[in-house]
């Protein structure tokens, strides 16, 4: 039996609503003036606005603070860039990395920030170098072996990093939001800081700001 997926919706200028089930409830307590009873999805409403002193939940304090959900500025360099190998391409888009630095941690004879260009497809084993890239958190980093791989099987969950974004995986529908070119939409990080400046995800901000949770 398959079971159905979660989605997100971005609250404007407020929380992310986790809603896990479209089917409705029964709203216990609460009924009309005509006697009726009342029934919706439920949900889970998560902070992004980084204020909140419960969290990873919302308590409200978006609307104290005056957080607002518009992405501050666009992206210099929204496009996908390739980097051609002898056996396979990968592809990345800056614009939306979330800084996690798992790609130069794990493989950094193929990912070295201090050269140009900065990814060499064959400085190293293809399949070391295929699994760095599923382990991308954001869904910056994809690859090209006879069609391009950037959507993988991954168990729809929503991780709540320290100190860092929320890792969505699965394939959880982000409701209404646009992706920016040639990023996974199974999986992606959402921005809880409040300070990305590409809302609702996260560009590696928190650790400019020093955010702790």
């Amino acid at each position: 039996m398959n079971q159905e997926k979660p989605k997100i919706a971005c609250l404007p200028n407020g929380p992310y609503y986790l809603i896990n089930s479209q089917e409705k409830k029964l709203v216990e307590n609460l009924r009309s003036s005509k006697d009726e009873n009342y029934s919706t999805i439920a949900g889970i409403a998560l902070c992004r606005c980084g204020a909140s002193k419960n969290k990873p939940f919302c308590d409200g304090t978006h609307g104290v603070i005056g957080f607002k959900s518009e992405r501050i500025e666009k992206s210099a360099d929204p496009k996908k860039r390739d980097y051609k190998g002898q056996k396979i391409i990968v592809h990345d888009n800056r614009a939306v990395c979330c800084h996690s630095k798992i790609c130069v941690k794990t493989l950094s004879t193929v990912f070295d920030v201090n050269k140009k260009p900065w990814i060499d497809p064959d400085a190293d084993n293809v399949e070391k170098l295929i699994e760095t890239i599923k382990n991308c958190p954001s869904g910056a980093l994809s690859y090209t072996i006879e069609k391009e791989h950037k959507d993988y099987d991954n168990k729809p969950m929503v991780t709540v990093s320290k100190n860092g974004p929320y890792l969505v995986t699965g394939g959880i529908e982000l409701i209404g939001e646009t992706f920016m070119d040639g990023v996974s939409q199974e999986h992606y990080a959402l921005c809880r800081c409040g300070a990305s400046k590409i809302k609702p995800f996260c560009d590696g901000t928190h650790a400019q700001v020093d955010f702790r949770d």
